[in-house]
């Protein structure tokens, strides 16, 4: 009688974008003119709805926010502060992926 394996719960395909991107050197960036300091960069096994726009639509996706605890817990938080220079972040991210024009 060989052991049966019942596995429950939530599955789904993987995704990992390969470092140095332009998109990731460009966040980079402008990470450290908001914050003063290097982006770290780190790989989490959870689930991200970022990779359903990389696995279904072919777009290179990056997920990116403000200095967390807990997340998803009863007590999860933020750090105001980190969400203004997260704020700043994605502005300038936004100005150099994207261009601006003289209004």
């Amino acid at each position: 009688n060989p052991a049966r394996i019942t596995q429950n719960g939530f599955n789904a395909e993987g995704y990992y974008l390969e470092p140095g991107s332009e998109a990731e050197n460009t966040l980079a960036a402008a990470h450290e003119a908001a914050f003063g300091e290097k982006l770290k960069s780190f790989t989490t096994p959870a689930y991200l709805d970022a990779r359903v726009y990389a696995l279904y639509n072919g777009i290179p996706t990056l997920c990116y926010g403000p200095i967390s605890r807990n997340i998803h817990g009863f007590d999860e938080y933020v750090s105001l502060a980190s969400v203004r220079s997260v704020t700043k972040t994605m502005a300038l991210f936004i100005a150099e992926w994207c261009g601006t024009e003289p209004v």
